[in-house]
């Protein structure tokens, strides 16, 4: 039996990538367990806006992203991927402390309702940087992106505030940057085709239908669509077990967390042992 993946090590481009899928892998039912039971309620909250935004089509109105219809999707997908990235975090810290063993669905919703509010908070302030520097310029947004996507990570796994989070993010990515946006879109780039494989099949018989018929798009594709697209949200766990990797490669990389605290174990055995033998005597 293969043994569990260890988080805290240095891991090279190709190790991220592949003890990503590794961890997947070994996780894959607990993992998924987690995300649908706590993440359910903001899915479904998701379709539901969605279908109520899409469906302005069907009656003859343009969408817009500023109707109430528009605004509560917008919602919807900014708490759903918050949610998706906090439970997914919350599940590999407790994956750590158990000794690389899956936790329960019990002692993730314990992180995740601690972490909750700090990490949306964070995560609108993230969202507005990003949009910000996009209307300079696309390459200011495309430098900050590794920063930001390690912001609710090192917040979340250090128990730490905004400023603190951000500038560590800065301060491990000095000399790592090209290695943390090679994993982020590597990874972007698989989850957009397995996206792509998923939602093309339903898009082309909806479309030829549509050609067929002669009739436009119906409330019953919108619904399909918008679970698939909702569905689909649980490839973003890829990217997210990806980023994770990249903090703990950096981590130790610039501060060799785990070898202080292998040898502060170490040393406390060997005291132990001392004890023991001095007791003897």
């Amino acid at each position: 039996m293969k043994q569990n993946i260890e988080l805290d090590k240095i891991r090279e481009f190709g190790d991220i990538i592949s003890d990503t899928f590794v961890l997947i892998r070994q996780n894959f039912k607990p993992l998924l367990k987690a995300y649908f039971t706590i993440c359910g309620v903001f899915m479904i909250g998701g379709i539901l806006a969605s279908i109520m935004y899409h469906t302005q089509h069907v009656y003859g109105d343009t969408p817009s992203l500023f109707s109430f219809a528009g605004t509560l999707s917008f919602l919807f997908g900014i708490l759903n991927h918050t949610a998706l990235v906090l439970t997914v975090i919350c599940y590999f810290i407790l994956y750590k402390e158990k000794g690389n063993q899956p936790p329960n669905i019990i002692e993730v919703w314990g992180y995740f309702r601690y972490y909750s509010l700090r990490v949306l908070g964070t995560q609108f302030i993230l969202i507005l940087a990003m949009c910000i520097s996009a209307l300079f310029c696309v390459v200011p947004a495309i430098y900050l992106f590794p920063i930001v996507s390690l912001v609710i990570p090192i917040m979340v796994i250090e128990n730490a505030n905004v400023e603190y989070s951000i500038k560590k993010a800065y301060h491990i990515l000095k000399g790592d940057w090209w290695l943390t946006f090679g994993v982020l879109l590597l990874l972007a780039v698989i989850v957009l085709a397995a996206f792509a494989v998923i939602f093309t099949p339903p898009a082309i018989f909806w479309g030829v239908s549509q050609w067929l018929t002669g009739r436009a798009l119906d409330t019953s594709f919108i619904i399909i669509r918008s679970i698939i697209f909702q569905a689909c949200e649980v490839l973003g766990i890829l990217p997210i077990i990806g980023i994770t990797l990249v903090y703990y490669t950096l981590t130790e990389q610039k501060e060799s967390n785990s070898l202080i605290n292998r040898i502060q174990m170490f040393g406390k055995s060997n005291s132990g042992a001392d004890e023991h033998q001095s007791e003897q005597y």
